[in-house]
């Protein structure tokens, strides 16, 4: 199931305006090399990070609190974020955020997550809609900025439509079990 959810409160309201705040400032995205599924052909790294509860490969295999979340600069986004998803919708579980920043994410599906999924985009693009494609690869695009959308990242192939300006996204999902 694929839907859009729109119940945006006054808390909701203030915590996306509080985003377009920190991103269309001077906030530095880290390069991210490890996720090679969402890279273009040809490309070797886009700027991202995750936040709150990360697959290791350095420690052993493991579940565990990114760095990042520790770090003075991330750790208010991880909250901020934490914050925003209570506001809306404070029965869904989750563990994990990934903010992605001005990159044409590729066709792909999401390897360790485990049901449904929220994104939103932040900023001042136009385009840069999110396609998801249906069982019979049919694409769907939708308009993501400053909106949920909620769809299941790990049975659904999914990527970035084409976008012009500053355009950051968080998807707010939750770990499963880890896929070799």
């Amino acid at each position: 199931i694929i839907y859009i959810m729109n119940n945006m409160n006054s808390d909701v309201i203030n915590y996306i305006n509080e985003f377009n705040n920190i991103f269309m400032g001077n906030f530095g995205f880290p390069k991210n090399s490890s996720r090679k599924n969402v890279l273009k052909k040809g490309d070797s790294y886009y700027q991202g990070f995750c936040l709150g509860i990360i697959y290791s490969w350095t420690h052993g295999k493991s579940w565990q609190i990114s760095r990042l979340s520790k770090n003075p600069k991330y750790a208010p986004l991880l909250n901020l974020g934490y914050k925003l998803m209570n506001s809306y919708d404070p029965e869904f579980d989750c563990t994990s955020l990934q903010f992605n920043r001005n990159y044409l994410i590729a066709k792909h599906i999401d390897g360790n997550n485990i049901g449904e999924s929220y994104i939103m985009g932040f900023g001042s693009y136009s385009g840069g809609e999110l396609i998801v494609f249906d069982k019979d690869d049919n694409p769907k695009y939708v308009d993501i900025k400053n909106k949920f959308y909620k769809f299941n990242g790990s049975q659904f192939y999914h990527q970035t439509a084409p976008f012009i300006g500053t355009r950051v996204t968080i998807v707010f999902f939750k770990l499963g079990p880890k896929t070799e």
